[in-house]
């Protein structure tokens, strides 16, 4: 079986100097975190691991988390304001957004109104549903804008899940992918676990990220992975040096 009881934990596969480029740690803006202490606890345990920086990504989804960059620059200054009293001083906290690719996302990446993740890398996702029916206009306009979009989670994206050639369409279309590492639990349901792992092994992935929203899915990224890919794992976190 895929999951076993000897895992090498996560510490174990850490890579020195590893960006988190996924997660929801800004407090009460988006179905991540409640509260700036629940934040803090667990940046201090990405402290503990060896994470280097963090870069947190709110939801960015028109009706439901139509999040500005001036609501989640405030949020991440509210953040870092708080962080050294309670110790936690090793780890860089900074902030980009997980956009969804819908009208609002449309509308700001004209108007150039972007938290890049780093340079030009934009986080982006899709709905669980289906594409976006104008997903081609949608990467013209972000390769217009001087853009380089990372696909999050693209393992997720069941209705992909039976035809590995529209990843490749999608990858030559011009995204890059990011796995949730939670995905190699079976967190998300086995279904997702045996894709994330097949896609894994053919190098689909060019970076890596927790996603993480809450203490238990912490304590899911803590068990670390099994054997048998622990080393794709790492190899794949260490290309996240490129935010550094």
């Amino acid at each position: 079986m895929f999951l076993s009881k000897k895992r090498i934990t996560l510490t174990d596969i850490i890579p020195e100097d590893y960006v988190d480029i996924h997660s929801h740690l800004l407090p009460g803006i988006d179905d991540g975190v409640k509260t700036i202490y629940q934040s803090a606890y667990i940046l201090e345990q990405f402290e503990r691991l060896g994470i280097k920086k963090a870069i947190t990504t709110p939801h960015v989804i028109q009706q439901i988390w139509p999040n500005s960059s001036q609501t989640i620059t405030s949020k991440l200054e509210e953040l870092k304001i708080v962080l050294p009293a309670l110790g936690i001083t090793k780890i860089e906290i900074q902030a980009s957004a997980e956009y969804m690719m819908d009208d609002l996302f449309f509308k700001r990446i004209k108007t150039n109104d972007i938290l890049p993740l780093h340079g030009n890398y934009i986080l982006v996702e899709m709905s669980t549903f289906s594409p976006p029916i104008n997903l081609n206009e949608i990467i013209f306009e972000i390769k217009l804008a001087g853009y380089t979009p990372i696909l999050a989670h693209p393992e997720r994206y069941t209705f992909y899940q039976n035809d590995l050639k529209k990843y490749d369409e999608l990858k030559n279309l011009g995204f890059l992918f990011q796995l949730n590492l939670l995905s190699l639990s079976s967190h998300y349901g086995d279904k997702i676990m045996s894709f994330a792992k097949k896609m894994l092994e053919q190098n689909y992935f060019d970076f890596a990220g927790s996603d993480i929203h809450n203490y238990n899915h912490l304590e899911i990224l803590e068990q670390g992975f099994h054997p048998k890919i622990a080393k794709k794992v790492t190899d794949l976190m260490k290309k996240n040096n490129v935010f550094n």
